[in-house]
């Protein structure tokens, strides 16, 4: 079917394509903003949420900070070691326990996961909890990002602020147990207060428009290939198998007349004229019956 064609038969269907064009753009428009009816209203579609935020330097009793002699190695390999432990140990309990925030509805990401390492654990999971965690290392250093997701600034800003207690008072548990001494202690020294700021996610007006051409193209789509279907179904039923219009020629030639097609009169002639042969032979091949009278 050639683009002309196309257009013609979109044209004697235009009340179709308009009311398509009208569908897909309530769709569009439900899809990206609010449609209030009662009252009349239009607002964007906006998805709010708070990002909070601090920062965990992970340190010791004689700290290398400060001294251009030591390595910060030893130190950067505990912080990763801490970051897979924050996201999957008891800290995020105590975090939860400091906010009165439910811990089965706080989502933890833990960090990136090393070269050659499963990424099951560590890949971030769907965004169905309204409270979110997420625990990295920063670079190559000994410093710990906690990252926080909640409804509310304040909510938002509280989990990132109860993350170093947290981090702290299960670590002291363990050294007190396996009484290490306090110059050989891992501290945690806090980088700066939290942060904890609104983040507005928003569908575009882009994301609007390619909506439009996505569901006005199915629809013409359904517009053009319904009948068709339709047409497809009765000549099946009709017992044609296949449209009218795409039937043989001698079909469609001997469909508007009685008489059969001109190779079947020959044949039927042939037929005919081969059956009187045969019987011709058949009555002089056969000996005459004597007469009841002869004596």
């Amino acid at each position: 079917m050639s683009a002309i064609s196309i257009l013609r038969e979109l044209w004697r269907r235009r009340a179709l394509v308009a009311a398509a064009a009208v569908a897909a753009a309530l769709v569009a428009a439900v899809a990206v903003y609010d449609v209030s009816v009662a009252p009349p209203s239009l607002s964007k579609r906006d998805r709010v949420e708070a990002n909070g935020s601090i920062e965990i330097l992970v340190d010791s009793a004689k700290s290398p900070i400060a001294d251009v002699g030591r390595d910060l190695e030893p130190l950067t390999a505990r912080a990763g070691v801490f970051a897979r432990y924050i996201a999957g140990g008891n800290v995020i309990d105590r975090i939860a326990a400091a906010t009165d925030i439910p811990a089965d509805q706080i989502e933890v990401v833990g960090p990136v996961p090393l070269p050659g390492e499963a990424t099951g654990a560590t890949a971030p999971p769907p965004r169905h909890l309204p409270y979110g965690i997420e625990v990295a290392q920063r670079d190559a250093l000994p410093i710990l990002n906690v990252v926080t997701r909640a409804p509310t600034v304040e909510e938002a800003r509280a989990l990132a602020d109860a993350a170093p207690a947290a981090v702290r008072q299960i670590v002291a548990s363990i050294q007190q147990q396996q009484g290490i001494p306090d110059r050989k202690r891992v501290t945690f020294r806090v980088l700066g207060p939290a942060q904890a700021q609104l983040v507005a996610d928003a569908l575009g007006a882009k994301v609007g428009v390619l909506i439009f051409f996505f569901v006005f193209a199915l629809l013409v789509l359904l517009i053009l290939g319904i009948p068709r279907l339709v047409a497809a179904w009765r000549a099946a039923d009709a017992g044609t198998g296949e449209p009218e219009g795409q039937q043989p020629p001698s079909l469609r030639v001997a469909a508007g007349r009685d008489e059969p097609p001109g190779e079947a009169r020959a044949l039927a002639s042939a037929s005919i004229a081969a059956a009187e042969e045969i019987v011709e032979r058949v009555q002089l091949e056969t000996p005459a019956s004597p007469r009841s009278g002869d004596g």
